[in-house]
């Protein structure tokens, strides 16, 4: 028995009750599920969370201002910019307010009284293209084999998050991490984990249980991962290391592990990313360049940051 596709997703923004309850009205009976909000943060949280086909603003002033939820979106690397947004507006529309609109990241402009049927014709439209993009997306971003990242994910990704970052002064850390077996007879520092091995595939589960929905977490090569987090410190990053570890530990059962393994990290972290002026790619590097002294060197311990690396002989 397959499972019944769900209807496509409205998220419907409007601070008026009677217009609210009146636009909802009109896209269920076109075949929308809608959910309505009547605040700017809501609005934004929902936009990001409850992946949306379509997201309506209706104009208007105070906190629920379609103008800014709209640039809001634009610039929120969480958003999937995939999603059409489209202002509803009961003033007299000028080239200025339209333009204002366009410029703001609306796909569609509309006065009252809307032209439904052209609406949803448009949006029709603008949801096939969506759902054709997300397929090249995911081929591209995504591993299909464990649901992180891929590499070129990490990056494109990663860019935006970090531009985020820059622009807020926040801090930002990248996590690299391999997996060792605890067999001493096994040669070599790290176990190999190829594309279909299970022991991978319980520690992807694992990273992305313990990440936040904000972070990043990416396949970088055959057998490592790479986290992006950002508004995380090196004392968070270690946090999150030591917790994955735990996790790790406690998983040779519930996780799938076969065997006893330890993770090894490398860490990169900044406490101003602006100031830094380093771009995520940059911090991915430099992690992963801390794993490698921890895997193809002498160096005791689990984990490394970039910082305490020593110095390269001239």
């Amino acid at each position: 028995m397959h499972n019944p596709v769900p209807p496509p997703l409205v998220l419907l923004a409007c601070s008026d009750e009677w217009m609210s309850r009146s636009f909802e009205s009109i896209f269920e009976q076109q075949g929308y599920a809608v959910a309505r909000v009547r605040s700017r943060a809501r609005a934004i949280a929902l936009a990001r969370r409850a992946d949306p086909d379509v997201v309506v603003l209706e104009e208007g002033a105070g906190d629920l201002d379609a103008l800014s939820v709209c640039s809001a979106l634009r610039d929120d690397p969480l958003f999937d910019h995939s999603v059409p947004i489209v202002i509803t507006s009961a003033a007299h529309v000028t080239s200025a307010s339209r333009h204002a609109a366009y410029a703001a990241g609306a796909w569609e402009y509309c006065s009252h009284p809307v032209d439904l049927e052209a609406l949803m014709l448009k949006l029709a439209t603008f949801r096939r293209a969506r759902s054709e993009t997300a397929v090249q997306r995911a081929e591209r971003i995504v591993d299909r084999e464990t649901g992180l990242y891929t590499a070129h994910g990490l990056e494109r990704l990663g860019e935006q998050l970090g531009a985020a970052a820059q622009r807020k002064h926040e801090s930002f850390a990248c996590v690299a991490l391999a997996l060792r077996t605890t067999d001493r007879e096994v040669p070599g520092p790290t176990v190999t984990i190829e594309g279909g091995d299970e022991n991978f595939a319980a520690v992807a589960e694992l990273c992305l249980a313990e990440s936040r929905k904000s972070d990043l977490v990416g396949r970088v090569g055959s057998t490592r991962i790479g986290i992006l987090a950002p508004s995380t410190d090196e004392a968070g990053a270690r946090l999150f290391v030591e917790r994955l570890q735990s996790a790790v530990e406690g998983a040779a059962t519930s996780a799938g592990l076969t065997g006893e393994y330890r993770l090894r990290a490398g860490i990169c972290a900044v406490a101003d990313l602006g100031a830094a002026k380093l771009p995520t790619t940059e911090l991915v590097k430099r992690a992963a360049t801390a794993l490698d002294h921890l895997e193809f060197s002498d160096a005791d311990g689990t984990l490394l940051t970039f910082d305490e690396l020593p110095p390269r002989s001239s």
